[in-house]
């Protein structure tokens, strides 16, 4: 096994490192850059504007902007405004000197910014991942139970319009009926159970989150839901489930021992795609209630063209990812004893 976890991280080095060249070229397909946001003010003269494009290094070949961000370079002063005050400091050391760069319109450090966003995101989609998986191994294994029943046909059903409806409508629809119409939760915000000055209960706390917990754990149900019934039906047809029940095993029995427990393993090697899929809808679901994690601050920082934001939580994402399906990986071996690596 610990050859085997060697091995796949050290795979993971070069995919992380293609994906920032992949993102590094989507940006500068991209029209606009960095300058052309942070110099909107009409003061700001054209000789301002190439003298800070030539210290941010925008003039450079893209080969050589991707080995700056990667290695960074001697810089040490960056005049953004474009009048000689040097508003951002020490900046461009360099991803491999453990510094993801300042960001160009907080002007301050990346690590910085997404340390402060992180504990939201991930509590959104830890409590996705908790509901998702919990009630998506619940319908899948009552649908099979329930094989060719009208229940079955129902939890089908509801398993294909789960994939399929987008996320940020399926949001606004939310808001719009329990929000708006019914008053019964917030229009969205995140409430901090750690603030001191926030005097809040559990339930102002839980509030905020059901809405957005809800879109994004529906793909997971869906998914789950689809999956754990399949292994289900596909191992009640297997010669020791039917050698179960003919020593008498009642029906019960056989679907809770021999069903159920080897139909759970195969699940943990969904972890990962939940994982991609989780920070994928996070961006829009954050957006669309107005949740403070880094789904929102990276649609802030494509906006404004925040090149070294951007770069910065998309690779925290891939790591995220990278990590989900060795997890996945890992827990597939040590549940299924028939898995050697």
């Amino acid at each position: 096994m610990t050859k085997y976890l060697i091995r796949r991280l050290l795979q993971a080095v070069p995919t992380l490192f293609g994906i920032t060249v992949i993102s590094f070229l989507l940006m500068q397909a991209a029209p606009g850059d960095p300058v052309s946001m942070l110099t909107f003010n009409p003061e700001v003269t054209a000789e301002g504007s190439a003298r800070l494009r030539r210290q941010l290094g925008l003039d450079d070949p893209p080969l050589t902007q991707y080995l700056y961000w990667l290695v960074g370079n001697d810089w040490t002063q960056i005049d953004v405004d474009g009048d000689g005050s040097g508003d951002v400091q020490g900046v461009r050391k360099g991803l491999l000197r453990g510094d993801l760069g300042n960001s160009l319109v907080q002007k301050r450090p990346v690590l910085e910014l997404i340390a402060e966003r992180i504990p939201a995101t991930l509590q959104l989609m830890l409590a996705a991942l908790l509901v998702g998986y919990s009630a998506g191994i619940v319908l899948g294994l009552i649908a099979a139970a329930r094989h060719g029943s009208v229940i079955d046909q129902a939890i089908r059903f509801f398993s294909v319009v789960g994939t399929s409806l987008p996320g940020f409508w399926l949001g606004l629809l939310l808001i719009i009926i329990f929000s708006v119409q019914l008053k019964w939760l917030p229009l969205g915000g995140r409430q901090d159970l750690t603030d001191p000055d926030a005097g809040l209960a559990l339930w102002d706390v839980a509030s905020h989150m059901i809405l957005p917990v809800a879109v994004l754990a529906l793909g997971i149900v869906a998914s789950i839901s689809r999956y754990v019934r399949a292994e289900a039906l596909e191992i009640m047809g297997q010669d020791y489930v039917r050698t179960a029940r003919a020593k008498g095993l009642n029906e019960r029995s056989v679907f809770l021992s021999h069903v159920m427990r080897n139909a759970l393993i195969p699940v943990a090697t969904l972890l990962g795609p939940a994982l991609g899929g989780l920070i994928g809808g996070s961006v829009i679901t954050e957006q669309v209630f107005s949740w403070p994690g880094m789904g929102r601050m990276v649609i802030t920082a494509i906006s404004q063209r925040d090149f070294p934001l951007i770069m910065g939580t998309v690779l925290f994402s891939s790591v995220v990812f990278t990590l989900g399906v060795l997890l996945s990986d890992i827990l597939y071996g040590l549940l299924d004893p028939r898995v050697r690596y």
